[in-house]
């Protein structure tokens, strides 16, 4: 198995090569009970609409602890070649009957350069395409920015799921295969942001709390968004 953990530049040449690498053993089980148990203090989760939270690192110190967790950002700053800041944290519940994500590429949002910026979902509970796990398309962080679409009769969110999640996707060019990924706990899947990816609905019993966390070389330019108004963290901070 390869590893950011045991051979660091041949798990950057697998990531480099397929635009995403699923790295294993990152948070042990009791730091993902941690942080499944904060994201039950979450507004959206107190209220019951168990919509996902954006940027929860600005409310609970243990989503800023995440974010800077050394392990994660030392992969990233290998990753994005250079000193790394963290962007931006959403955290979702992905309850039972949640909609996946559209097909998309996060730099669609973000803007940034293309080999800047990358995102790390980090499995707070193990996912599998039944319960809302990831789709990614290999190779296709060699991608442009690729142009998107309305989706025709998008899955009501009703409050469950990102506002963004299937208004738009990104229209795939031929030729590529879809790689549907089980992810277990404590894995992280790093993604280019240029890679396609999406997430099924969760068709199980079960919830899929999952943690994504972005990072930017530090200094480079980005788009703050409307919704997401990102900002630059420092990651090395006292």
């Amino acid at each position: 198995m390869v590893l950011f953990a045991r051979d660091p530049e041949l798990a950057l040449l697998c990531y480099r090569e397929l635009g995403f690498h699923v790295e294993y053993d990152v948070w042990t089980k009791g730091e993902c009970e941690e942080l499944v148990a904060a994201s039950h203090e979450l507004p959206s989760y107190r209220g019951g609409s168990f919509v996902p939270v954006m940027h929860p690192h600005r409310i609970d110190a243990r989503f800023m602890k995440a974010l800077r967790k050394p392990e994660l950002v030392l992969i990233m700053e290998r990753i994005l070649g250079g000193r790394a800041s963290g962007l931006q944290t959403e955290l979702f519940f992905c309850r039972p009957g949640t909609p996946g994500f559209s097909l998309h590429q996060d730099n669609h949002y973000v803007e940034a350069k293309r080999d800047a910026f990358a995102s790390a979902w980090c499995a707070l509970e193990d996912t599998a395409p039944g319960n809302g796990g990831l789709i990614a398309y290999p190779r296709t962080h060699k991608e442009p920015v690729l142009p998107v679409r309305a989706v025709e009769n998008p899955a009501p969110t009703e409050g469950r799921q990102d506002p963004n999640a299937n208004k738009m996707e990104a229209v795939l060019p031929p030729g590529y295969e879809r790689a549907d990924l089980t992810v277990p706990r404590g894995a992280v899947v790093l993604l280019h942001s240029h890679t396609v990816h999406g997430s099924h609905a969760n068709t199980s019993n079960r919830s899929r709390h999952v943690l994504l966390s972005t990072y930017l070389r530090s200094g480079e330019t980005f788009r703050p968004g409307r919704y997401a108004k990102r900002e630059e963290v420092d990651l090395h901070a006292t």
